[in-house]
């Protein structure tokens, strides 16, 4: 009995101090019970991100633009930083990562919040949707459970 109690104790103070953090927050999706992997740390996500933006940016001199439906334009971006914590959940069986990730526009003072969702593939991860998260910190989207729902 006391080794199962010692169990439950040492995984909820790991759980609180991860940096892996389940997706809570009413602008994130809920976690899942579902583990992607031991490998998976908040480190590892956040430079799958930077290698993801890396590669996108090689070509055009570190500039990474991103369409934006609702304004119909297209934004010329530079990387600042990706964010703590890490956020996951699951959603078609499938374990997704995404950090908060902070841009500057290289044609004005405008900073936006883009969200790379990834997955696993192997040991490296795979960019499966980018989302223009906030315009100059007002969100465009929030979520019901792991649901987006738009902000008007």
């Amino acid at each position: 009995m006391k080794k199962i109690l010692i169990y439950a104790l040492v995984a909820s103070v790991l759980q609180a101090t991860s940096l892996i953090m389940p997706a809570t927050a009413a602008e994130h999706p809920e976690n899942s019970s579902e583990h992607p992997g031991d490998e998976v740390t908040a480190k590892s996500v956040k430079k799958g991100i930077s290698d993801h933006v890396k590669m996108q940016t090689k070509a055009s001199g570190g500039v990474l633009v991103v369409h934006d439906d609702k304004l119909k334009k297209d934004w010329k971006l530079k990387f600042a930083k990706v964010h703590d914590p890490v956020r996951t959940f699951v959603r078609e069986r499938k374990a997704i990562f995404f950090a908060c990730t902070d841009f500057k526009s290289v044609e004005s003072d405008d900073v936006l919040d883009i969200d790379f969702w990834m997955v696993r593939k192997g040991k490296m991860f795979e960019v499966i949707d980018t989302k223009i998260h906030k315009v100059n910190g007002e969100p465009r989207y929030t979520y019901e459970g792991t649901e987006i729902k738009e902000i008007r």
